[in-house]
C-alpha cells in the first residue's frame, strides 16, 4: 500500500495544473491498479477485492457554523473472490456527528469498525484505524485493519472512499446535504 500512497501523494504535490476532477480519477486508478497487484501477489489466501459507489447524506445540510449532525453512508459493491458465492456487497453507516461544519476538511464519523453485507448472507465486520484527507478537491478516506467477524474473520482489510468536495460556496447558502463517490475494498486472509 505504500507504493500507493507515493504514487498519490506524487499525483497531488505536482505543480501542473490538472483538473480536479483528472486528479480524482489517477486516484482512483493507482488505487485500483494496486489493489489488483496486492491481491495477485498471494494466490494461495483467500481474498475479496471489491469496487463500487459511496453515497453520503447529511442532515440538516453542513453548513459553515458547526452544529450536529446525522450522517448516513450507503456503499454497493461489484466483486471478485476467491469465495465463488460472493459476488457483491454492500453497507451501511449511521452516525451523529457533534460539531460538523463543512469548513476545514472532510466529514467522516471516528468510527473503528465497517461491515460490509455480502450477497451470499455472510458479512465482514473490519476494525481499524481511518483516516480522512482533503486536499486539491478531492476527500479521500482510508480504513486499514482486521476482520473481527464474519466471513475472512483474521485476515487484513483496506478500504479506500473517494469523493469529490462539493462547492464550498453551499456553506454559505443552502448548505451540503450530500457527497458521492467511488469505494474499494481489499480483504487478504493468508492460511
Amino acid at each position: 500500500m505504500s507504493r500507493i500512497r507515493q504514487r498519490i501523494v506524487k499525483v497531488f504535490s505536482r505543480k501542473t495544473r490538472v483538473r480536479p476532477v483528472a486528479r480524482w480519477l489517477a486516484v482512483a486508478a493507482l488505487v485500483v491498479a494496486g489493489v489488483g497487484v496486492s491481491a495477485s501477489s498471494a494466490q494461495a489466501a483467500s481474498s475479496t477485492t471489491c469496487t463500487g459507489t459511496s453515497a453520503v447524506t447529511y442532515s440538516p445540510a453542513l453548513k459553515k457554523t458547526p452544529q450536529t449532525v446525522s450522517w448516513t453512508e450507503n456503499d454497493t459493491y461489484a466483486c471478485t473472490s476467491t469465495d465463488p458465492t460472493l459476488t457483491s456487497g454492500s453497507s451501511t453507516v449511521n452516525a451523529t456527528l457533534p460539531g460538523a461544519s463543512c469548513i476545514g476538511g472532510g466529514v467522516y464519523p471516528s468510527s473503528t469498525t465497517y461491515t460490509i453485507n455480502w450477497n451470499n448472507g455472510q458479512s465482514s465486520t473490519m476494525t481499524g484505524t481511518f483516516t480522512d484527507v482533503t486536499a486539491s478537491g478531492i476527500e479521500t478516506v482510508t480504513g486499514v485493519g482486521t476482520v473481527t467477524s464474519g466471513q475472512f474473520t483474521g485476515g487484513t482489510a483496506t478500504v479506500v472512499w473517494v469523493y469529490l468536495v462539493p462547492n464550498p460556496l453551499l456553506c454559505l447558502t443552502t448548505g451540503i446535504t450530500s457527497q458521492s463517490g467511488t469505494a474499494l475494498a481489499q480483504i487478504l486472509l493468508v492460511p
